[in-house]
């Protein structure tokens, strides 16, 4: 198929059907996506911090009077202030510092520009907008990708070595039996702005070790206003989105939702994702308290990676086998609350309670497939054995993972001046307690229609798993800016780590014998950081009116990542473990520790009003902890391997001029194993690997820009584009075998503005039509060269073609 088969005449019809209305201005009451650039940091309303200034700020978005008069004191007061970049310090809201004080490329970005986008899901925003990060959708699920930042995956694929501490609004919501994220769970809609920490920052806890992705969601002082929007489009997509906030004295409150059903655009890849977000809040002038509750009830088909040789003759909607859902279901209920003491000091702290279940069935090949005569259904046409049982072709595994948890943060936020030294310092301490109880098995089954598994006659249910475990993570930690000039501020920071670990319970081992799992574990690491900024001119005196805030910065950080207790039950090769996805027992397993080294510089442009960074980073990993695949099937073992480097280059760009505004970033990676090693794939159970090999579905460069143009007063337009090098495919680990092809993609979006109340919307992702694979692995294709095991080719997951969709949306 001939890479820009789509022509793009049916996009700009599409673009241009808002001419037709009449033009009248549109009220920016709620997340009006007209007042925040693609990829920028935007406009967002201020999070509440602790400078003096900024407490001014925060007193008249939050206590108006009544609407109008709210609105104009805001404005007063916004006018009066010099504009600052205020980036959270700790995974609590609220507690922030200007980002010329702290080193590090941090990004960040806003709700709004996520309504302009309408993106299906957070990761893909993530992808499109964030400088060093990609996707790797190996689910080929559009809700449940792999997201990696600086090459340190952030996934919801158990057995995936994860390496990026996810929070919102302090709670953290990486799942504790593996560490996986299950994105579907984050109420989308209710994001008020999410920053990208980087570097191994220790204030954020285990497994920060290549950055936190720190969120924080909005209330009814913030996001005034009742909107509502539906749209509909391609591959039977359909989904209605509300929210609604509001403040009557010290009262607010806010309620978001949305439901969201797509058919797909592969086979059996429908979704259904329901999502709903309710927030009250009590505010004064020293006291902030809101209570939360986040549900969330999903299911999502989990597709895979296919043969290519499939591909190529049966089409992009080819799946390998199935079927493959997956029934996600989660409540939450959090606390925060925040207290001014003094004028200096801050008490904030927060308490929830979560629970999380999901369910998997996962149609996959026989794990040994050197019988592998047949995969023809009903049981007459499938080869027999020497009794005249059929000879399973599949094997039908079925799991879940129950966990509950609960937690709490407390921290002391403590701003002082030293002789007109300004000093910041937060002390803080956290405790997670979880409960899990994971437990798995599987049918033999035969291969029927459509490469799914269908159970035999005969062949009864095989338990594999039943294993509960208990888990509690403490943390002390301290951070402290210091400046003793305006133009010089040192940064510290530590962290004491506790983890403690219990699992019981039993699984089978591969002789079919039954083995009990009883283990207890406990982990202790103290993680330090320690840094820098400096303004060069200003330490001069000089003033270039073209170099605004110049800031050279450098920071060193060490994290670490206790193994979970899913990864401790599954340590051992002789009992491997079913895991819910298609590429992927109890020795000892060791923590994985990460050192990492930034520098760079930033500042801004005049005139064009152009803010830029360039940073340099560096991050050296010890004992990873890897999955190895043991046959054709989900199951396998845990094990550390030996050490990593992820090491790279970032530039980012954004500005405005007149109506228009945009943004524009470059990254270098360079991810690899830096020790000889001997891992094993679905194709050998001894790769080599050597000092130097590149790791899998890592693209080496990305470039990411956008552009958003106010066309008319009613009508803007945005277009956004990024490309992808080529990756190394999963299992590939000695890098022998030919790569993934780089790629382009094109998207386009445009809203125009009836009437204050109403705006009629449409967006197109992949305009071109490119034909690309978001993932790939190596393995067998077993339905290709039976009984000798199948034939080794690559495994991918195409990527989404070229789709449109349109709606409106409603406010007041």
């Amino acid at each position: 198929m001939p890479r820009f088969q789509r022509p793009l005449l049916p996009v700009l019809l599409l673009l241009l059907l808002a001419a037709f209305a009449l033009p009248s201005s549109f009220a920016q009451e709620v997340d009006d996506p007209a007042s925040a650039s693609v990829g920028g940091t935007g406009s967002a309303d201020p999070p509440p911090v602790s400078s003096p200034s900024d407490r001014k700020l925060r007193s008249a978005l939050q206590q108006p009077k009544d609407a109008g008069q709210g609105q104009s004191d805001l404005e007063k007061t916004m006018s009066q202030l010099p504009e600052v970049e205020v980036v959270a310090v700790t995974p609590l809201p609220g507690m922030g510092q200007p980002l010329e004080n702290l080193p590090g490329n941090y990004q960040i970005q806003q709700g709004k520009t996520w309504l302009q986008q309408e993106e299906f899901s957070l990761p893909q925003f993530l992808e499109r907008n964030m400088a060093s990060v990609n996707e790797v959708n190996m689910n080929g699920n559009p809700f449940l990708p792999n997201i990696n930042y600086r090459g340190f995956a952030a996934s919801p694929v158990p057995g995936t070595p994860v390496g990026i501490s996810v929070f919102l609004d302090g709670v953290r919501i990486n799942e504790p039996f593996t560490n996986n994220l299950l994105w579907d769970y984050v109420p989308q809609l209710a994001i008020q702005n999410m920053e990208m920490v980087p570097g191994s920052n220790p204030i954020y806890g285990q497994n920060t070790l290549g950055g936190a992705l720190v969120m924080q969601t909005k209330n009814g002082r913030t996001s005034p206003g009742s909107m509502i929007q539906d749209y509909a489009g391609v591959w039977g997509t359909n989904d209605l989105e509300f929210q609604h906030g509001g403040y009557k004295g010290k009262w607010d409150w806010f309620l978001s939702g949305n439901w969201m059903s797509q058919d797909g655009w592969r086979q059996q890849s429908s979704s259904y994702v329901k999502q709903l977000f309710a927030k009250v809040g009590y505010h004064t002038e020293e006291t902030d308290v809101h209570l939360e509750y986040i549900g969330a009830d999903n299911l999502l088909n989990i597709l895979g990676p296919t043969p290519i040789d499939m591909l190529a003759t049966g089409g992009n909607s080819m799946i390998y086998t199935g079927p493959n859902p997956q029934f996600d279901n989660l409540n939450m209920v959090n606390l925060l609350a925040s207290q001014k003491l003094t004028d200096e000091l801050t008490l904030g702290g927060n308490a929830y309670f979560r629970e999380s279940n999901y369910n998997f069935s996962n149609g996959n090949v026989a794990n040994s497939v050197d019988q592998f005569l047949g995969f023809n259904y009903p049981p007459a046409a499938q080869a027999l054995d020497a009794s005249g049982m059929p000879i399973p072709a599949g094997e039908w595994d079925f799991g879940s993972i129950a966990q509950t948890g609960a937690g709490a943060r407390l921290q002391l936020q403590w701003e002082k001046s030293f002789a007109g030294m300004e000093n910041y310092a937060v002390a803080g301490a956290s405790f997670d307690w979880a409960q899990c109880f994971f437990s798995s098995g599987f049918y033999p089954a035969a291969m029927g229609p459509n490469y799914n598994n269908v159970t035999i006659p005969g062949y009864p249910f095989q338990d594999q798993f039943s294993v509960p475990t208990f888990s509690d993570y403490v943390g002390l930690y301290l951070t402290d800016t210091f400046s003793p000039t305006p133009w010089f501020h040192l940064t510290g920071a530590f962290r004491d780590n506790y983890a403690q670990m219990m699992i019981g319970g039993t699984g089978v081992s591969s002789t079919g014998e039954t083995v009990s799992l009883a283990a207890a574990e406990r982990f202790q690491q103290v993680t330090p950081a320690a840094g820098f900024t400096l303004q060069p001119l200003a330490a001069f005196g000089v003033s270039d009116p073209t170099l605004k805030d110049l800031t050279f910065f450098f920071n060193y950080s060490e994290s670490f990542r206790p193994p979970m207790v899913g990864e401790i039950t599954g340590a051992n090769p002789a009992i491997p473990v079913i895991l819910p996805v298609a590429q992927l027992g109890d020795p000892a397993l060791s923590p994985v520790l990460v050192q990492t080294y930034e520098s760079g510089f930033r500042g801004n442009l005049t005139p064009g009003n152009v803010a830029w960074a360039f940073s340099f980073y560096q991050s050296n990993l010890s004992n990873n902890i890897q999955f190895e695949q043991t046959g054709h099937s989900s199951a396998g073992f845990f094990q550390n391997i030996g050490s990593e480097q992820n090491q790279g280059v970032e530039v980012t760009l954004q500005g405005s001029y007149k109506k228009l505004t945009w943004f524009a970033n470059w990254s270098f990676l360079e991810a690899t194993f830096q020790s000889p090693l001997v891992l094993q794939n679905a194709v050998s159970p001894a790769v080599p690997v050597q000092p130097g090999n590149r790791l899998p579905n890592l693209p080496q460069q990305m470039v990411k820009a956008g552009i958003t143009y106010q066309i008319l007063p009613q009508w803007q337009i945005s277009m956004d584009f990024q490309y992808y090098s080529s990756r190394v495919l999963y299992g590939d680990w000695a890098n022998v075998y030919p790569m993934l092809t780089g790629f382009a993609l094109l998207n386009i979006q445009t809203y125009y503005t009836l009437n204050k109340h109403c705006q009629i919307f449409a967006f197109a992702t992949n305009v071109y039509d490119e034909q690309y694979a978001s993932a790939g692995l190596i393995s067998q294709n077993v339905f290709t060269g039976a009984p000798n095991g199948g034939t080794i080719v690559p495994f991918a997951t195409p990527g989404s073609p070229f789709g449109v969709w349109g709606g409106i949306r409603l406010q007041f």
